[in-house]
Order: C-alpha cells, then structure tokens, then sequence
C-alpha cells in the first residue's frame, strides 16, 4: 500500500529515534584528492582513504590495462585512455591530480613524463603531477643522490626504470626485481616477499630504497626497513600521497608509513 507523504512527520521529528547521526554536522572538506589509475590497481584507493584525514577525500578514475605487463599495453593505455580519465576525474573539482602509473613513465621516458604532465594540466585546469614526478621531487627533498631500486615488474621495464632514474640525475647502485608479468599480480607480494626484494636490491652505499609501482602494498613495510636500513625509503604510494597532500596546501604528517609521510 502506498504511503501518503502528507502523513510523514518533519525531519526533527522523524530523526529523534535511531537517526541522531544524520543530525550531525559534517566537517568540512579540507581538499579533494584527483588519482587516475590502471583499472586492475587495488592498492591505492583503500591505503589512501584509510590513512588520510576524515576531512580530506579520495576520488579516483581509471583506465584498462590489458594483463600483460608490457611496454606496449602501457602506451596504449596511456595515449587512447589517459586524457579521457583525466577529464572525467577533473568534474569532481578535484584540487590536484595524480597521474597514478610508474611504470608508463618508466618505459616512455622522462621527457615523455614531462609532457604527460604538462598535458594533464592542460586538459584539467588543475595541478597535476606524474608517478614519476612525485618520486623525483620527494628524492631531491630528501638530498638523495645515490638509490637502489626495488620493483616487481619485468626484467625489461626494471632496465627502463634504472636507465629513466639515471637520466634523472640519481646514481643508481642496486636494482632487484620480481619479474611479474600480469599487471592484476602486481599487488600480490606480501610484506616477506618485498622485505627480501628490498635486500636483494639494497646496495650498503645507497642514500635511499626506492621501492616503485602504485599497484603493490610496500608502503606497509617502509618503516621496517627504515629501521633496519638507516636510510630513507621511499615507494611509489606514499610518494604519490606526500606530493597530493603538499601540492594540495596540506601538511598533514601520516605516521607508520616512513620518513617522508612523518616529517617532510
């Protein structure tokens, strides 16, 4: 039977039994964080969300990567997906976005991610940085020089990588890699299988552990290793997270994740 909406009591009313929640004031928006991802990442939107402020919110959009981890999948995504995300992500108003792929920087080139950048900024009117960017501006934060490199992509995007860094401007002494070729697979090490990729890459000399990749958990493991290290560890998530906290005019300090989040 249909219930005539005439008989319903006001809100104040209706909300005095079991809905007092619904009264609450709700705080404010600090800032709306903008990520584009591959659509098989799995790490990203719920670390992100988790550790962030109540006030602060997380919106991403996404593009499909085939599973093959490969040089040519990711330019595909890329260059017939990357724009439409970005637009679709910038109509939440997002104050800054995050282009959330390493690895299609890695295999492309710095002056490519140079140009990604620019182009993101282009379509979406809002500050916009890359992976990659986020990892190189949190590196020379921290005066680093000289890394190993830790990954679990393929031998030839591992050479990509320690060829783009090195063009960079960084020294890099070490590099291991887990050599996984489907991208949903990405995010299924655990917290052993990065702890012993991390040593087998570590080199004693290094100034800092860079572990990349949006799509594996190692954020959970910086701290470990920062103990056991001495040395920063830096990982393409809480990279990622530091530079859309800052870009956004936040300084929130996140704790449990490593130095960079903590301090800078």
């Amino acid at each position: 039977m249909a219930i005539d909406s005439h008989t319903w009591p006001p809100f104040d009313e209706a909300t005095k039994t079991g809905s007092a929640s619904l009264l609450r004031e709700r705080p404010p928006v600090r800032a709306r964080l903008g990520i584009i991802l591959p659509g098989v990442n799995t790490v990203v939107e719920p670390w992100f969300g988790r550790v962030v402020g109540a006030d602060i919110s997380v919106h991403a959009s996404r593009m499909l990567l085939t599973s093959q981890v490969t040089a040519e999948a990711l330019q595909r995504m890329d260059h017939e997906e990357g724009m439409d995300a970005a637009a679709c992500i910038a109509s939440c108003r997002p104050d800054v976005i995050a282009y959330g792929c390493t690895a299609s920087s890695i295999v492309q080139g710095l002056d490519y991610d140079k140009r990604l950048q620019q182009a993101l900024e282009a379509e979406t009117g809002k500050p916009c940085f890359t992976a990659v960017g986020a990892i190189i501006d949190a590196l020379r934060v921290l005066g680093i020089h000289k890394i190993s490199i830790a990954s679990p992509y393929t031998d030839a995007i591992d050479h990509a990588e320690k060829q783009l860094f090195e063009t960079a401007g960084f020294r890099v002494l070490g590099t291991a890699n887990l050599n996984i070729r489907d991208s949903f697979e990405l995010a299924s090490p655990d917290a052993r299988q990065i702890y012993e990729l991390a040593r087998r890459a570590w080199h004693p000399d290094a100034d800092a552990l860079l572990i990349s990749c949006l799509n594996m958990n190692s954020q959970e493991i910086v701290e470990l290793l920062e103990n056991r290290m001495g040395r920063p560890v830096i990982t393409s998530p809480t990279a990622v997270l530091w530079k859309l906290l800052r870009t956004a005019g936040l300084q929130d300090r996140i704790t449990g994740y490593g130095s960079l989040l903590a301090i800078h």
